[in-house]
């Protein structure tokens, strides 16, 4: 979740739960005003802000807002059994409920409930790993293995020891399907569900007779094709306006957003279903370290209709001064996170402190390097009264790694950043992959700033930082060469 700075914490904790539970349309003035009446003074424009950037929010016109929970409670989507799943009498929710459900919660976490309003058991079933990953494949083949071994059925499975590689066969939680099986559901039939409750992850589902129609004959056969067809000309539609998104959960959540009448109806087929069996000018297609819905056959670039305004705003500010220095490139969370690291290795030198930060090219503008350093040993006071080298040793060890991973890291996105006004110029998918190892580098550097779960998690961050320390050596020299001939692009040779 992103915060915004200046606000609140517990303020914007009460935001957020007000935005999982409301359904209603509204204006960040209205939600102020709410507020207000509780005893909470939120500045209009401070709510907007939060609003315009908080990703359980979709904006409206007319400076109107409606929360995911409102988007997406009552709609419908449905789900089909594999084979597999009928005969285990079991369906397993995996990434198949998406964008409908909070993506953050687990799909074991869900719960379902029939017709009736009566909950349904959870069950287990045994799957092969690639069938598991295609149940989970909305969260991106890259991630599906870390939510499968989230299962608690999976809780023996030690991914760390395996490298991150799943065995031949996992479990999976699910829901026992039984009743409905006893009341004549048949394989190839699917479930239509609905959000009852989107803060909890409630749905209720009911069980559709299609099993017969495998051809899509008939009326109703064409209807859903037809929503197939809707579904495919909205995606590449998408990709013009939105881009990749930040992943396909949010590609997919903007685009249902924008068609809830078109798309979520009685006949409506499934995602999954789209993406296996009619999909032909859609894929899910590689974007860096990570993969997203686009048009097939295509690499992901890094930059387009949706972004080109806003970079080449960028490259026009590229050279400016900062007056704030050390906002420069480093998030201030990391910053201490650097000055900790100088304790941890018991060499206190702010000097070297500063090569550390500051990327080999970087030019300091006059009496720069000299308020750096005293800005530096302030924050310093701060954190040695609090520091112990006997309990960081853990975190220690993690910081001290991620540390050395992000510098080098940050100064490939400064030289880059410094070497020409269109990133259009350089390997679309390298760039790529340097942007998502930035934001992943920054999130375990979080990660241990709060000191959340290392103890436990020490084994997999080491591991995750050696797999992000390859990537950035597959992709580090084609960038600098991409760099060089940027700055050679720059002179002109006279006869």
């Amino acid at each position: 979740m992103r915060y915004l700075i200046g606000m609140d914490f517990q303020i914007q904790m009460m935001i957020d739960k007000f935005l999982r539970r409301c359904c209603e349309k509204f204006s960040a003035k209205a939600m102020t005003k709410f507020f207000s009446q509780l005893g909470v003074r939120i500045p209009v424009r401070e709510a907007e802000s939060y609003l315009l950037q908080n990703p359980l929010v979709f904006p409206l016109e007319n400076n109107l807002f409606v929360t995911r929970a409102g988007v997406f409670t009552g709609e419908l989507f449905s789900i089909k059994p594999s084979p597999s799943e009928f005969e285990q009498k079991v369906l397993v929710p995996g990434s198949r409920c998406i964008p409908f459900v909070d993506g953050e919660l687990l799909s074991s976490d869900l719960t379902f409930l029939d017709s009736k309003g009566n909950k349904l058991q959870h069950k287990v079933g045994t799957f092969d790993s690639d069938a598991a990953i295609d149940m989970y494949i909305v969260y991106g083949e890259e991630y599906a293995p870390q939510y499968i071994a989230s299962d608690p059925a999976n809780s023996s499975l030690n991914m760390v020891q395996r490298e991150f590689e799943l065995p031949n066969t996992v479990k999976l939680t699910g829901i026992d399907i039984s009743p409905f099986i006893e009341e004549g559901m048949q394989k190839g039939d699917r479930f239509l569900c609905t959000v009852a409750d989107w803060d909890s992850g409630v749905i209720k589902i009911s069980a559709v007779h299609d099993g017969e129609n495998i051809f899509n004959m008939g009326q109703e056969g064409s209807l859903r094709l037809n929503w197939y067809k809707t579904l495919e000309e909205g995606l590449l539609e998408s990709f013009n306006s939105d881009g990749p998104c930040s992943s396909m959960e949010e590609q997919l959540s903007n685009l249902f957003c924008r068609k809830l009448d078109e798309l979520c109806i009685p006949l409506c087929g499934s995602i999954e279903e789209y993406l296996n069996q009619y999909a032909r000018n859609v894929a899910i297609e590689q974007f860096g370290v990570e993969s997203r819905l686009w048009k097939k056959g295509e690499s992901v670039p890094a930059v387009g209709l949706w972004n080109k305004n806003e970079i080449d705003e960028l490259g026009k500010k590229r050279g400016q001064p900062n007056k704030d220095y050390l906002s420069f490139s480093i998030p201030s969370p990391i910053l201490e996170q650097y000055i900790i690291n100088m304790h941890f290795e018991r060499d206190i030198d702010f000097n070297k402190l500063i090569e550390n930060i500051y990327p080999k090219n970087y030019s300091f503008q006059k009496g720069e390097k000299e308020y750096i350093m005293l800005k530096l040993k302030e924050k310093d006071v701060i954190v040695s009264k609090e520091y112990n080298w006997f309990a960081d040793q853990t975190c220690g060890i993690v910081r001290k790694k991620a540390l050395e991973l992000f510098t080098r890291i940050n100064e490939m996105v400064f030289t880059i950043d410094s070497s020409s006004t269109s990133m259009a110029k350089f390997p679309q998918q390298e760039l790529v992959t340097l942007t998502q190892l930035y934001t992943h580098i920054v999130r375990i550097l979080q990660s241990v700033s709060e000191n959340d779960h290392i103890e436990e998690d020490k084994d997999a961050l080491l591991l995750s930082l050696d797999g992000m320390e390859w990537n950035f050596e597959d992709i580090e020299e084609s960038l600098k060469s991409a760099v060089e001939e940027q700055q050679l692009s720059k002179f002109k040779i006279i006869k």
